[in-house]
């Protein structure tokens, strides 16, 4: 009995050792656990997050972000926000994969993500990220240089807002920037070479028609402009293309920021997609068209600047039907590819929603006259009440 009694009691002191020893183990130094997770997407992060205090602490801090950009880890994250009646801030997400574990009950890996599109599986869902407590202005409009998100101008008690937000995409954290010269109703914003270029798009004065903004100096500076003659008494669109600014409305033009030069576009020249159901992809233009008045099928095209015509993308069979309406249907560059956004309204019992789609397409070039579409992944990545609004869908790099 005695030697039994000290059998017991042996193996619990060396249990008690094990575990004690298990405890003590030290945790793996922070340099080394940042430079995995920087080595992961990270569309992965909001589920990483869950892991623990210590892992949630570390996917949002800036040295990480560092680590991203020292290993060439960077990639294209997607954003949108959307309104509901009555709440005067919108909604703002952000693209977040879900992981799915390998069919082996006894297995902990995750497999890849990406699913085919006939499955139609959500896997990619929009997860919230923060708003800001200032008050937001009417009719803003976006852009984005590296991991920040500007919103520019709009108006606020109907009157002009020369007020800028910037929404950091590595923490979802929100400041003020210092606000533009002029206040502005609804200006075209683009960003060239890091810079952020504002042109009113209405008849002004030409020394309030364009400034720039250096988030490195963080200043505003006026950019001389030529006058109504020459550009026009109104523009619609602008868009920045090989380090260019090109600006489109009652007539076009293109302002070269290295040389400080304008440059009259000749009529009838095609001046490239500028629509939010367009995008540039290394300088080939990509647009949706829901064929009204050709004849044509809802399709994704690009530019054939040989033929001087539009042409469908080919091998999409994979994409469900889009709606019809080019305004219903936008695509952003997302890194290579290209992300496609749209809504379909169901109805769920009494209930009227709204499913969020996003697409991703990756673009192969089987030679210079042919162009076809790859559906990476294709999900409702959001469902939300029929009656909230689509303000803004834009591509951050972080």
């Amino acid at each position: 009995m005695d030697f039994k009694f000290q059998q017991t009691i042996a193996s619990r002191q060396a249990t008690s050792e094990k575990e004690s020893s298990a405890v003590s183990m030290p945790y793996l130094p922070d340099d080394l656990l940042l430079n995995c997770l920087a080595r992961i997407s990270r569309l992965y992060y909001p589920t990483l997050s869950l892991v623990s205090k210590r892992f949630c602490s570390l996917l949002a801090s800036t040295e990480l972000y560092e680590t991203r950009r020292l290993l060439g880890s960077t990639e294209s994250c997607p954003y949108f926000c959307i309104k509901s009646p009555g709440i005067s801030k919108p909604h703002w997400f952000t693209l977040s994969r879900v992981p799915t574990r390998i069919p082996n009950p006894n297995s902990r890996w995750f497999t890849s993500c990406f699913g085919p599109c006939k499955s139609r599986t959500t896997r990619n869902l929009m997860v919230s990220v923060p708003s800001h407590s200032f008050s937001y202005p009417s009719r803003w409009t976006f852009t984005t240089i590296g991991f920040n998100i500007y919103m520019i101008g709009g108006y606020i008690n109907r009157e002009p807002s020369s007020r800028v937000f910037v929404m950091d995409c590595r923490s979802h954290t929100w400041h003020e920037a210092p606000s533009m010269r002029v206040p502005r109703y609804r200006p075209l914003v683009s960003a060239v070479d890091g810079k952020i270029y504002v042109v009113e798009g209405c008849d002004c004065d030409p020394s309030d028609f364009m400034e720039f903004f250096d988030p490195q100096t963080q200043m505003w500076e006026h950019v001389p402009s030529p006058g109504a003659e020459i550009r026009g008494a109104y523009m619609v669109s602008s868009f920045a293309k090989e380090g260019n600014l090109y600006l489109a409305g009652e007539k076009s033009v293109i302002y070269k920021p290295k040389e400080q030069k304008w440059v009259v576009v000749k009529q009838g020249r095609h001046f490239g997609a500028t629509s939010d159901s367009s995008c540039d992809i290394d300088n080939v233009e990509y647009c949706y068209t829901d064929g009204s008045g050709s004849g044509s099928s809802r399709r994704l095209e690009w530019y054939c600047r040989k033929r001087s015509s539009w042409i469908a993308l080919k091998d999409l069979g994979q994409l469900p039907k889009l709606p019809k309406g080019n305004d219903c249907v936008r695509l952003e560059t997302y890194g290579k590819n290209i992300a496609v956004f749209w809504e379909e309204n169901v109805r769920a019992g009494c209930t009227k929603k709204k499913k969020i789609w996003c697409a991703e397409i990756a673009i192969e070039r089987p030679n210079k006259e042919e162009v076809c579409g790859k559906v990476e992944w294709c999900d409702v990545v959001l469902t939300v009440p029929k009656s909230c609004s689509f303000e803004q869908f834009i591509v951050a790099t972080v």
